[in-house]
């Protein structure tokens, strides 16, 4: 038996006499909609009323047939809510194979949770949702729910197909703007449907169903570029009580800036003349950023505010520098406040922070999870992450990377995006001197410098325990038996952003015994590839999100009394998705020495479903190719 907490999205009702009057039994399903599916949406209706400006009705009905333990997660049987969003209605009613209603679940009955996380002081967000014993499989779930809101500026899009390895057998959405306020909306990808819809300035509605599961490939696009999706925003809308009006980009930052931003930057004349001094000596705007955000670093902590207006509205700068606390969106404006102080302007910037995902560029909605602060310096554009106490200036690593973000000025909102960092430039480059004995074990000194958003992967464990720094290599390093870990000591540069790691390290057997001779493995680390699964028939294109280069020199001393018998022949192996460079040399006065130099290149990119499998057969080349060994032999 498991428990499970059957959560997710936010979802909308039809009414309880279309759950009663379903046959809900396995027998009743499309053969076709099992494929690949996990789960099966067997009914799924949205309706969102818009009763006012700021007041916004969404009932759902959501049916679901869980196959197995992976389909647990798309019963989404939850809903949020605060002070300005009120859960009207909340019900289950549980279904067995047969359709035969086996259990009913009322509001009361559900549970209850707070948001709060660790590093949150204020929040009023909670959780009501489902928590069910999943005794056996198949078994269906019909919840149903009404829900309440101020806030408009957030309309739930239309998603038909949810996840991979969800089929849909009905689905429908609809909109009711009785009071006819301006709205926008976009259809995506809706060709392949058989669709129902009805639009007009009061309605939107849209039906359909028998949408086949996608199976999950590994190396996948994110599901939402090319299903089904309908996106809605209101042209004037409320935010927890705040009004306002936009239709563009420009106009919805635009508000932002004046409802939620301006007048927010006044600071004590005590921490402007503060900040004066400390800049007194700083040659360009460039250096005196730098001081301002080492100051914000080193006087103010990451503490979560999620109270009403306070969900979007930053804490003005006067309190943070008072209290010596704030979210992201208090911290990123104190940092403005400060570099405002000394007449450099800077951009308080939306963004989406975590996998990689974009601000839509293409329909104005409110958007995003995170902020981030923007310096168009006349040298280079600046990016300050202001929530971490340790990241350096002018780096952003793998959370905000790479995508489309929301500059807010005075005059409005423009899409920009965020720097990209190049395979070239996320690298790991290491020097590994190894002495090896006769028995085949070894000692070594290992340096190895994080680059790129190597760094960001790296540089973090210095403020680990020494016995999870030594669990972490013994980890990562499994190949190396009884492996003992002697000095570990790291320099972190923060001005140059390579983070370094020395160790010295030493075990046993890595190179393997025959009679006289010993097998050794030319790479003393190993190399980064994938296990992949084979697949004939992949449908999905081929994504690599960022990419990465690896640079290994490892030098290999041999035992007294041992030579070179013979080396493995250079590999070289470059194609669209990479390269992987091996190259052996003897050196040393007596040539007792053998130097291995490594190159992996991993490049970013999309590729055609086509060319999974040569992509694998590369994944399978540099695990071979890394497998090669030298023969030492006794004298």
């Amino acid at each position: 038996m498991r428990k499970v907490f059957l959560l997710l999205f936010l979802f909308f009702q039809l009414g309880i006499s279309s759950i009663y009057s379903q046959d809900y039994s396995i027998s009743s399903l499309p053969a076709n909609l099992l494929s690949n599916a996990n789960a099966i949406v067997r009914n799924e209706s949205i309706e969102i009323s818009i009763l006012a400006v700021d007041k916004m009705r969404v009932k759902t009905m959501r049916v679901v047939t869980v196959l197995n333990e992976y389909g647990e997660q798309h019963v989404q049987a939850y809903d949020f809510y605060d002070e300005n969003t009120k859960i009207k209605h909340q019900e289950v009613i549980v279904y067995n194979s047969s359709g035969e209603k086996i259990d009913k679940i009322k509001e009361r009955d559900f549970y209850d949770r707070s948001l709060n996380g660790s590093g949150t002081l204020f929040s009023d967000n909670r959780l009501s949702y489902l928590n069910y014993t999943i005794s056996d499989y198949p078994l269906t779930f019909a919840y149903e729910s009404e829900v309440e809101t101020n806030s408009t500026i957030f309309i739930q899009p239309w998603k038909p197909l949810g996840n991979y390895n969800l089929s849909v057998e009905k689905t429908s959405y609809k909109l009711l703007n009785l009071n006819a306020i301006p709205f926008r909306f976009e259809e995506r990808n809706l060709e392949e449907l058989d669709l129902e819809k009805n639009n007009s300035t009061s309605e939107l509605f849209y039906k359909t169903g028998n949408i086949l599961a996608v199976k999950n490939e590994v190396l996948s696009p994110d599901l939402s570029t090319f299903t089904p999706q309908v996106l809605v925003a209101l042209n004037e809308f409320a935010l927890v009580g705040v009004e306002g009006k936009a239709s563009s980009w420009k106009e919805l930052g635009k508000w932002q800036y004046d409802y939620l931003l301006n007048n927010k930057t006044d600071l004590p004349e005590e921490t402007t003349l503060k900040i004066k001094e400390l800049t007194s000596k700083a040659i360009s705007n460039r250096e005196k950023a730098e001081i301002i955000y080492n100051y914000v670093q080193e006087n103010t902590r990451y503490i979560s505010v999620q109270l009403g207006i306070g969900g979007w509205e930053p804490m003005a700068a006067a309190d943070v520098d008072k209290l010596g606390y704030g979210d992201c969106k208090a911290l990123t404006n104190y940092t403005k406040a400060l570099l405002e102080s000394q007449n450099i302007p800077s951009y308080y910037t939306v963004v989406y922070g975590g996998k990689k995902n974009n601000i839509d560029p293409d329909f104005a909605s409110m958007q995003g999870n995170h902020v981030i602060l923007n310096l168009p310096l006349a040298e280079e554009d600046v990016w300050l992450e202001c929530t971490s106490q340790s990241t350096p200036f002018n780096y952003l690593g793998d959370f905000t990377d790479d995508r489309k973000v929301l500059k807010i000025s005075a005059e409005g909102g423009e899409i920009i995006s965020t720097p990209n960092y190049s395979t070239a430039s996320n690298l790991e480059e290491s020097l590994c001197e190894i002495q090896l004995n006769e028995d085949g074990g070894f000692l070594a000194e290992v340096t190895r410098s994080n680059s790129g958003i190597a760094y960001g992967d790296t540089y973090g464990i210095r403020n680990q325990k020494l016995d999870h720094q030594k669990i972490y290599y013994r980890e990562n390093w499994g190949h190396l038996k009884e492996l003992e870990i002697g000095k570990i000591a790291f320099v972190n540069n923060r001005e140059s952003v390579i983070f370094t790691e020395n160790l010295e390290i030493k075990g046993t057997k890595f190179a393997s015994k025959a009679g006289n001779r010993l097998l050794l493995p030319l790479n003393f680390l190993p190399a980064k590839s994938f296990n992949l699964p084979r697949n004939e028939s992949r449908k999905l294109p081929l994504v690599i999100d960022r990419g990465e280069t690896y640079k290994d020199n490892f030098q290999f001393k041999l035992p007294a009394g041992f030579k070179i018998e013979s080396i493995p022949e250079p590999v070289v192996i470059e194609n669209d998705f990479g390269k992987l460079s091996i190259k052996t040399s003897l050196t040393g006065i007596s040539k007792n020495e053998l130097n291995v130099e490594r190159l992996l290149i991993l490049n970013e990119g999309s590729w055609n479903s086509s060319e999974y499998n040569a992509y694998r057969e590369f994944m399978n080349q540099i695990k071979s190719n890394t497998n090669q060994k030298a023969v030492l032999v006794s004298n």
